[in-house]
C-alpha cells in the first residue's frame, strides 16, 4: 500500500481568520424593473417672456425682419376695396379712392408717415347692424382692412354666441407719433407708422360694457374668447399682464419680425 504524499508545509498552516472591520459587505442585489421607464406625452409649454424682457425679446426678433412694403396707388386701390367688401367704411372728403401721396398728410413724415392710411368709425356687418368705434381712428390700411374682418368675422359672431349683438368697440386709438410707450429713447413705436391699435372694451346691445382688462368672472369667458381671437389675427397683442403700460388696454399690431415671431401676452383674469 502506497502511503499518501504529505502536503508541503504552506499548505499545512492554517489561514489567518479576517480582522474585524476587515469583512467585504455583500452587494445589495439591484431591485427589479417593473418595466421601462415612461417620459410624459408632451413636454410641457414654456412659460411666456415675464415683463421685463419684453423690450429684450423685441430686440432679439428686431434683425433681419422684413420691412412692411409701402402700398403704392394699385396696392391701396385694392387694399380700399377689399376693406369696403369687409363692412368697413372709409371716412374722406374725396369723391374718388384718394391716391397713396394724397392720403399722406404732411404732419406725418418721416419715421410718422403712414403708407395708405385710412380713417374709419364704422364697420357694417352682414346681417345688416353697424359696429362704431368710439371715436374716428387712422390706421394704415392693411391694418383696417384687418381690423374690419377682425370685427366682423371674429368678434360680431363670438358675442352672438353670447346672446347677443356687438354694438360698439370702446377706449380705441390709431395713429400717435411716438416712441414706444411713451418713453423717450426708445424705438418708434407701431402707432407712429399707423400700423397699430388700442381698444379698453366692448359695448353690447343688451346695454352690458365688457371691459376687456377688468377680472369679472361673468365676462371671463368672453373676454378669454376675445383674447385667442386677436393672437390668432394679429402679429402683436399686449394687454393686462405684458407690462404696465398696457394694465388697462389692449394693443394690436401687424409689426413683421424675423422668422414670423408673434408675440401674445395678455393675461385674461
Amino acid at each position: 500500500m502506497i502511503a499518501a504524499p504529505s502536503l508541503p508545509a504552506f499548505a499545512q498552516t492554517p489561514l489567518p481568520k479576517p480582522r474585524p472591520g476587515n469583512d467585504v459587505p455583500t452587494p445589495k442585489p439591484v431591485p427589479k424593473r417593473s418595466g421601462p421607464a415612461t417620459l410624459p406625452a408632451t413636454p410641457p409649454p414654456l412659460p411666456l417672456p415675464r415683463p421685463r424682457e419684453l423690450e429684450k425679446t423685441e430686440g432679439a426678433t428686431d434683425a433681419g425682419a422684413p420691412k412692411t412694403p409701402a402700398l403704392d396707388d394699385t396696392a391701396l386701390a385694392a387694399c380700399l376695396a377689399d376693406f369696403e367688401a369687409r363692412g368697413g367704411e372709409a371716412i374722406t372728403e374725396h369723391a374718388a379712392p384718394p391716391t397713396a401721396s394724397e392720403k399722406t398728410s404732411e404732419a406725418t413724415t418721416g419715421d410718422c408717415a403712414i403708407p395708405g392710411p385710412v380713417t374709419f368709425a364704422r364697420v357694417k356687418l352682414p346681417d345688416g347692424p353697424v359696429v362704431t368705434l368710439d371715436s374716428a381712428v387712422t390706421v394704415r390700411c392693411t391694418l383696417a382692412l384687418e381690423l374690419a374682418s377682425w370685427i366682423r368675422d371674429d368678434l360680431a359672431p363670438l358675442i352672438k354666441r353670447h346672446g347677443t349683438v356687438l354694438a360698439r368697440v370702446t377706449g380705441v386709438g390709431g395713429h400717435a407719433c411716438r416712441p414706444r410707450n411713451g418713453q423717450a429713447g426708445a424705438q418708434i413705436s407701431e402707432h407712429a407708422s399707423g400700423n397699430a391699435f388700442d381698444l379698453l372694451g366692448l359695448k353690447l346691445a343688451d346695454g352690458r360694457a365688457i371691459e376687456l382688462s377688468q377680472a369679472d368672472a361673468t365676462t371671463l369667458e368672453i373676454r378669454e374668447e376675445v383674447r385667442k381671437s386677436a393672437c390668432a389675427r394679429f402679429f402683436t397683442v399686449l394687454g393686462p399682464g405684458a407690462d404696465s403700460s398696457h394694465a388697462n388696454h389692449v394693443h394690436l399690431d401687424l409689426r413683421q419680425r424675423r422668422g414670423g415671431f408673434r408675440m401674445c401676452q395678455w393675461d385674461v383674469k
